[in-house]
């Protein structure tokens, strides 16, 4: 029953922005992705002290300002997205070189049973801290916790990072952004139809909850309604992989010939290691 719960299509403020809530999160990475080249082209290697700065001011000002807590988007979504594309920067601008180094070692060794424990607990913190801290402002802190588990995976040093390499989780993670843009679209037009087939049988598929004090309709909690959401997780898989080859070759066609030639004429160049100076 708890894992219907998590699945539920609600009809809350962000519901109501647009046809399909999560897209939201592309103009609000947009603009990030332009805010951070302009950084980085003005302050050059002291580009990570403003990184710092939006690190900081952003979670402060989510704190102040914010009625929503972290679940926020068509009001305070960019600084939400400055919060954690910031800390991601960070992360990337001080550890990568290590990180890269760290993990050629461990991947060639094998897993380590200390970093399989490591592993282990840090998925324990993510269930515990998202379980808890959804609905208050502890949720705020989720950037700098999953900042935290981006550090300890990225050095791909136990076995679930092991299981996470394998062909299928590869190809889940390949797929994992265009999930996101399509499975609340995919979902809502499966409860349409188990809608439907619930007037006509009555098989009890979808039922009426209430989701974060807004009223909801989502899958039901008898085994038909977990067989229905199974059928939506493969539906929103598929649908996923559709659109991420879509996207892919239509993109491909205008964006690698300019990336080749860039890459080209910087492949000769040494690396500026910009962290370090």
């Amino acid at each position: 029953m708890a894992a219907n719960l998590l699945l539920l299509q609600g009809v809350g403020f962000e519901d109501r922005l647009t046809w399909n809530a999560p897209s939201w999160s592309i103009s609000a990475e947009f603009f990030a992705y332009l805010l951070f080249a302009g950084v980085v082209f003005v302050a050059g290697a002291r580009a990570w002290i403003w990184f710092v700065a939006a690190a900081v001011t952003a979670p402060l000002f989510l704190l102040g300002f914010s009625t929503h807590h972290m679940d926020v988007s068509y009001d305070f979504g960019f600084i939400r997205c400055l919060y954690g594309f910031s800390l991601g920067a960070l992360l990337a601008w001080f550890q990568h070189d290590s990180i890269a180094g760290a993990r050629q070692v461990l991947v060639a060794n094998g897993p380590r049973l200390s970093w399989t424990l490591a592993e282990i607990v840090m998925v324990a913190v993510i269930v515990l801290f998202v379980s808890l801290a959804g609905d208050n402002d502890a949720g705020i802190a989720a950037p700098l916790v999953f900042a935290l588990a981006l550090f300890l995976f990225a050095h791909e040093g136990g076995w679930i990072s092991a299981l996470l390499r394998t062909p299928f989780m590869l190809t889940l993670g390949a797929l994992s952004y265009s999930i996101y843009m399509v499975h609340i679209f995919v979902q809502a037009r499966l409860i349409n139809v188990a809608g439907l087939v619930e007037r006509k049988l009555g098989l009890g598929l979808i039922g009426d909850i209430v989701l974060r004090g807004e009223p909801a309709t989502g899958f039901g909690a008898s085994w038909t309604g977990t067989v229905t959401i199974v059928v939506m997780l493969a539906a929103t898989i598929a649908a996923s992989w559709v659109t991420w080859h879509l996207g892919r070759n239509a993109c491909n066609g205008l964006v690698s010939p300019v990336v080749e030639a860039h890459l080209t004429h910087i492949a000769g160049q040494p690396r500026v290691h910009v962290a370090q100076k």
